[in-house]
């Protein structure tokens, strides 16, 4: 019965520095992206309302992204503050172990990991695909130079061409920020369109007022211009489809539609096992955190091993990301990338508080 009741004391203090952490991270990051918005955009282009909406809808995917690190931050927090009042000090003395201590805060990553997984994301995806629709009615002008679509070459009726844009939306079937090229009977450019907006209808793309180029002659404008392609949607879809912006739900089929066609389905694949392992990477990112600040109670060390408790993380989570990386580009299959650093930062955990329990 005191057990029970010191774990949901513990498991209490965890949930709130939990999320005293996220509403400070949500802010701070709502604040800077923001800020990073309305340099890309110019007020002639994007009002403010638009702005704070954009960032808005952007941050829950950015806040997904630093989850592991919010565990870990909260945790250590937790943890601190639990020994400077000396409570940790009376638990050990009344014979609690270190894993009844980190118990409850174990508990509290697999409960925040379930429903970052199948609660948080659904939002995160969905408030950032609307974030895209609103980024490609505007013509993509908020969206990062850098950001620009992989380049998509076609042909439809005789006609070579290659397009890409800024942002993506509907499935693919729209693009803000156009670019494209005609191409000759030698394949050298002989047009360049440039336009706010692109729709896809009925194997062509319907581009609303764009700027004709041509060498030798000055920009022209136009109400319309259409660019005939054989492209399927699927296919646009998959090529250019951001895996962070599908929810978990989303996923399984877009992993199983992209195989029927016989496309690489390799990213989404990759996003949906590193979904599935997110509770188990919380907890990891926990035995972490219990490694450095439990031992700051009985050595009274806390700097140096704060500092590397958050270097440990830091190495697990570029670990993880270069993992990614390579799952994704179908170097190691995705189910081990996905869970290759998370079961070596548990064992490693697990083995550094079995030597500061029993030596």
């Amino acid at each position: 019965m005191r057990q029970r009741t010191l774990s949901l004391y513990f498991l209490r203090r965890y949930l709130i520095s939990f999320v005293s952490t996220l509403i400070a991270v949500f802010a701070l990051t709502y604040l800077i992206d923001m800020i990073e918005v309305s340099r890309r955009g110019s007020s002639s282009q994007v009002d403010f309302t638009t702005i704070a909406t954009i960032s808005a809808l952007r941050v829950p995917a950015f806040i997904e992204q630093a989850f592991p690190f919010i565990i870990l931050f909260s945790s250590i927090f937790t943890l601190v503050s639990l020994n400077r009042k000396m409570e940790l000090v009376v638990a050990r003395a009344a014979g609690v172990s270190v894993w009844q201590i980190l118990a409850p805060f174990m508990v509290g990553s697999v409960l925040i990991g379930a429903l970052a997984v199948f609660a948080y994301n659904p939002i995160a995806s969905l408030a950032r695909a609307k974030s895209a629709d609103i980024e490609t009615a505007i013509g993509g002008v908020t969206v990062a130079p850098n950001a620009r679509a992989p380049w998509l070459r076609q042909t439809g009726n005789g006609v070579e061409s290659i397009i890409g844009g800024r942002s993506v939306s509907n499935g693919g079937a729209v693009m803000g920020g156009v670019t494209a090229f005609i191409l000759n009977a030698d394949g050298i450019v002989s047009e360049r369109i440039d336009a706010a907006q692109a729709r896809l209808e009925d194997n062509t793309w319907r581009i609303d007022n764009p700027t004709i180029t041509r060498i030798g002659f000055p920009p022209e404008r136009r109400d319309t211009f259409s660019i005939p392609t054989t492209l399927l949607p699927e296919y646009i879809e998959q090529r250019l489809a951001d895996p962070e912006a599908i929810s978990i739900w989303g996923l399984w089929s877009k992993v199983a539609i992209a195989r029927a066609l016989g496309y690489n389905a390799d990213a989404f694949s990759m996003r949906l096992q590193t979904l599935i392992a997110r509770p188990a990477l919380f907890v990891a990112m926990t035995l972490l955190a219990g490694t450095v600040a439990v031992r700051y109670a009985r050595t009274g060390q806390s700097g140096g091993l704060i500092v590397s408790g958050v270097a440990a993380g830091f190495v697990l989570y570029v670990i993880t990301f270069l993992a990614q990386a390579l799952g994704s580009n179908a170097v190691i299959p995705t189910v081990v990338a996905a869970w290759f650093p998370v079961v070596a930062a548990g064992l490693f955990g697990t083995t550094i508080l079995l030597h500061q329990e029993d030596g």
